[in-house]
């Protein structure tokens, strides 16, 4: 699951959940990030949804703001930012890491995930769809290590580690998504990771 693997690489106390209300508010769900990450550490939330926020807070969640990941500002800096799923959904993904930047403590860490753009699964979609290539209404952009290195470079920031992972829900109904995990859980052991692996997570630190 892509929220165990982040939570692995998260160091506290101090941590700030950008886009904090994530695809869905489900506060009993172990895919919901926002809720994991506050089991173990001192967590500000930002998401640019009044609404979501006001959901939140209204199930007691606290240290919220309604803020955008490419404007924020907060009187405060942390060991750890992340950012599950959200890059790809931004209009200046250089302002997000910007903003990151000036909220990182010296030897803080900024987590990335977002969707490994070359992996088997989106590959099928879009020769399926073409060219509608991406099944996200919301997204603006692909990344690869390659593009996020360079991005992150010019904004003061370098790759520290990453690596590939999957990022299947139960939730999802389709037989042709539902058949691709039974694939990659089967004959897809016997290809490259790079393939197979749906997700991507990146470790950023100022360089």
């Amino acid at each position: 699951m892509r929220v165990n693997d982040i939570l692995t690489l998260v160091k506290g106390p101090d941590v700030l959940d950008v886009g904090c209300a994530g695809r869905e508010i489900a506060p009993n769900e172990p895919e919901w990030l926002h809720g994991r990450l506050r089991e173990y550490f001192n967590v500000t939330g930002i998401d640019v949804s009044e609404h979501n926020i006001a959901v939140l807070k209204k199930l007691g969640f606290t240290g919220l703001h309604v803020q955008s990941a490419e404007t924020f500002e907060l009187k405060q800096t942390f060991d750890t930012i992340v950012a599950g799923e959200v890059i790809e959904h931004l209009s200046n993904p250089g302002k997000f890491l910007e903003r990151s930047r000036a909220h990182l403590r010296p030897q803080g860490r900024l987590i990335i995930s977002t969707p490994n753009a070359f992996s088997l699964m989106y590959g099928l979609y879009a020769l399926a769809h073409f060219p509608k290539t991406c099944e996200n209404d919301e997204h603006t952009c692909w990344f690869c290590p390659s593009t996020i290195a360079e991005l992150a470079a010019r904004e003061g920031l370098a790759i520290e580690t990453w690596r590939l992972v999957d990022d299947y829900s139960d939730k999802v109904k389709s037989f042709k998504y539902r058949a691709y995990w039974i694939f990659a859980r089967t004959v897809g052991k016997l290809l490259p990771r790079r393939l197979t692996k749906t997700n991507m997570i990146l470790v950023l630190r100022c360089a």
